[in-house]
């Protein structure tokens, strides 16, 4: 993809477009496994004097849909950060070659 030569300006904004890509892909891979992981049912078995054994459950689904949510607009805020670098690098280079040139 990339061949090993020195980096200059011209070079690296050509990173930051894979990157944000990667990224955002990442960043939503991540908070779905968090999701996963961490949205399940806990259930134990408690013994109630009165009662007798009661099974008492914890549902952690809206946590974890809080916590999709906050990952998943971090990895998007990353990556649009990253793509308005990209081009704002690309837009200062442009600028440069014109003024060098005297258009």
């Amino acid at each position: 993809m990339f061949t090993r030569k020195a980096m200059n300006a011209r070079s690296f904004p050509d990173l930051l477009g894979p990157l944000a890509l990667l990224v955002l892909v990442g960043g939503w891979v991540l908070a779905i496994v968090a999701f996963f992981v961490v949205g399940t049912e806990t259930c134990s078995t408690v013994t109630v004097p009165v009662v007798g054994v009661v099974e008492a459950c914890q549902d952690t689904t809206p946590s974890a849909v809080i916590l999709l949510t906050v990952i998943g607009f971090g990895a998007t805020v990353g990556s649009l950060f990253l793509w308005a670098l990209r081009h704002m690098l690309l837009a200062l280079n442009q600028i440069e070659e014109n003024t060098r040139s005297g258009r």
